[in-house]
C-alpha cells in the first residue's frame, strides 16, 4: 500500500489513565457501543507472534475490540468480518474513515473516527476505545509511539524492513489475518482478488498490447507516474497494461518518478489516468504541454474522482475490486486504440 506523506506519524500524548484497559477476549463478542460482533478466530490459529522494527507482539487469543490506526487497515479488517471500534482518517472523500466500498461490511456500526491519523493523532481516543488489540501495519509508527500503543493493547506493525506506506496488499491482508485469527480467511480474500486480476486480463487480451500510466498532478504541473511495483501502478499492470515507453527503464526501486512540465511527453501512451481529477484540473488547464498530448487530444485521459482516488491509493481486497469497476467502466467510454 502507498501514501506520499511529508513527515512521519507522531503522536500527541495528553493525560490518558492506561488502568482498567480490556485483556483479550474469546469468541465472537458484540461491542457495546453498537458495533457488530468480531468473527471467531480459526482452530489453531492463536496464539501467534508477528515481528517488527520494533520487536515482536504476540496476539494469545482472539480480539474481540480492534482498534486501527493504519490506514486502509480497516478495509482488510472489514472483509475478514471483523469490524473495528475505531478506524483513522484520512484527508480524502470521507471524515469517518469509512470509504463507500466499505460500508456495506459495516453491518451497522459506527466505529469511533481518529482525526489526523497521517501526521499528528492523539493517544486518547484510542485508549478510550478499550481496545484489546490495536493495527497499525499501514502507518509510519515511530518507536515511541509504538511503546505507548503497545501499553493500551498488542500493537500490530508491518514487518521489519518493509518500507512505511509502500507496503504490498497481500502481505497487509496475510498480516492482519494472522494477527485476529483469521489466517484462512485472508488467503482466501488474496486468492479472490488474484482471481479478479486474472479475469480482468483474460477478458481484456487487449491491455496486454496497450501502454498505460498512472499520474497525480503536483505543484508547478510536475507529473508523479507510479511504477509497476507502486500501490497505485501495480492496478494498472495486474490488468494486463504495459508502462508507457518514455518512463518504463526510469523506475529503477523507485515508487514514483517525477516529470516536469517541459517533458510531459514522456506519459504519453494508450491510455493515460489522473489522480484526483477535479483538483488537478486548474494546475493541468494552466499546462499546454498536457492537453497537447495525444492521449489527452485523443480522449483517452481517465480522471479518478475522489472516492475512486482514496481507493486508488491503499490497494486491498476491498479497494481494488472498486477500482477495478471504476476503471473498466470508464476505459468502456474512451476511444482506447
Amino acid at each position: 500500500m502507498e501514501l506520499e506523506l511529508s513527515r512521519r506519524t507522531v503522536l500527541r500524548l495528553g493525560f490518558v489513565t492506561l488502568t482498567g484497559l480490556a485483556a483479550g477476549c474469546a469468541g465472537s463478542t458484540p461491542d457495546t457501543a453498537g458495533n457488530a460482533p468480531t468473527a471467531s478466530a480459526e482452530p489453531g490459529a492463536l496464539p501467534v507472534t508477528l515481528d517488527h522494527a520494533y520487536g515482536s507482539t504476540t496476539v494469545a487469543v482472539p480480539p474481540g475490540r480492534v482498534a486501527v490506526v493504519g490506514l486502509g487497515d480497516a478495509d482488510v479488517l472489514l472483509a475478514l468480518g471483523v469490524v473495528p471500534v475505531l478506524v483513522p482518517v484520512w484527508n480524502g472523500s470521507v471524515d469517518d474513515g469509512v470509504g463507500t466500498w466499505a460500508r456495506p461490511h459495516l453491518g451497522g456500526a459506527a466505529p469511533v473516527p481518529l482525526a489526523n491519523a497521517t501526521t499528528d493523532f492523539d493517544l486518547e481516543p484510542i485508549a478510550a476505545a478499550d481496545p484489546d488489540l490495536i493495527v497499525a501495519v499501514n502507518n509510519a509508527i515511530e518507536e515511541d509511539v509504538y511503546r505507548r500503543l503497545s501499553a493500551i493493547a498488542p500493537t500490530v506493525l508491518h514487518a521489519p524492513g518493509q518500507t512505511d506506506w509502500a507496503l504490498p496488499w497481500k502481505d497487509v491482508t496475510t498480516r492482519i489475518g494472522a494477527a485476529v485469527g483469521l489466517p484462512g480467511r485472508a488467503a482466501a480474500e488474496v486468492g479472490e482478488v488474484e482471481e479478479l486480476f486474472a479475469r480482468t486480463r483474460a477478458e481484456n487480451p487487449r491491455f496486454a498490447e496497450r501502454t498505460a500510466a498512472l499520474v497525480r498532478v503536483l505543484d508547478g504541473g510536475v507529473l508523479r507516474v507510479f511504477s509497476p511495483g507502486s500501490g497505485r501502478g501495480q492496478l494498472l499492470t495486474e490488468m494486463g497494461f504495459q508502462p508507457v515507453a518514455g518512463v518504463r527503464d526510469a523506475f529503477g526501486d523507485a515508487f514514483y518518478v517525477d516529470v516536469s512540465p517541459e517533458n510531459t511527453a514522456l506519459v504519453d501512451g494508450d491510455l493515460l489516468v489522473v489522480d484526483n481529477h477535479e483538483a488537478a484540473k486548474p494546475r493541468l488547464d494552466a499546462l499546454p504541454t498536457f492537453a497537447a498530448l495525444p492521449v489527452v487530444r485523443d480522449g483517452r485521459m481517465i480522471g479518478l474522482d475522489p472516492v475512486a482516488s482514496d481507493a486508488v491509493s491503499m490497494p486491498n481486497s476491498l479497494t481494488i475490486p472498486f477500482v477495478i469497476g471504476e476503471l473498466l467502466e470508464r476505459i468502456r467510454q474512451v476511444p482506447l486504440r
